[in-house]
């Protein structure tokens, strides 16, 4: 009786243990196990880019000489800013009479070291009142933006972003005062920026 109890013991044993091989068995695969993705992926081909549309906010672009001259006065510096850029542009959009409100915008893209100090030296050299931090929109990073006036009276309103990968300025000017430009300003933005490819 001994007898047959280790031998249905071990059999049980023997049994169980088959059966844990079997389902370890069934449960693994000879290739590698997928590791998880360490973030989004940093090449080239996902950097972000600027382009000029035809029209921002409704307004073509300019094909005033002096008008887009102020656009790309700074365009130098903003390279300077991003390292080697992998794109840049500097334009004005609007300003068909003498009345009509301009838009102008430049930037670059490239690899921004310093954001929140590249911003910061962009927008040092416009006739603004000091600058205050703003919402940077969907597209993060640091924005801020300031009012003045411009040397034939007109209103301005400069605003400007800074993230990993572009630096830009948008600058609003009109005859009239204005009102708060910060959704403007994120579409505008928002417009210029391209996923490479």
């Amino acid at each position: 009786m001994a007898t047959n109890r280790r031998t249905r013991t071990a059999r049980t044993v023997v049994a169980t243990a088959g059966a844990v091989l079997l389902l370890a068995a069934g449960c693994t695969t000879t290739e590698p196990a997928a590791t998880p993705s360490a973030g989004p992926s940093t090449s080239p081909s996902l950097q972000r880019k600027l382009s000029l549309p035809d029209t921002l906010l409704g307004m073509p672009k300019s094909m005033s000489r002096v008008l887009t001259g102020d656009a790309r006065s700074q365009l130098d510096q903003l390279k300077r800013e991003v390292g080697t850029p992998t794109s840049a542009v500097g334009w004005a959009y609007g300003g068909e009479t003498q009345d009509a409100d301009v838009l102008y915008v430049s930037g670059a893209s490239g690899t921004v070291t310093d954001p929140s100090g590249a911003l910061e030296r962009s927008l040092r050299v416009y006739r603004i009142s000091g600058t205050k931090l703003v919402d940077a929109g969907p597209l993060g990073g640091e924005a801020r933006c300031g009012q003045g006036r411009a040397e034939d009276g007109s209103y301005m309103t400069i605003c400007g972003w800074a993230d990993a990968e572009t630096l830009g300025v948008v600058g609003f000017t009109s005859s009239r005062p204005m009102a708060d430009r910060t959704a403007d300003f994120h579409a505008v933005r928002g417009a210029l920026l391209q996923p490479a490819g």
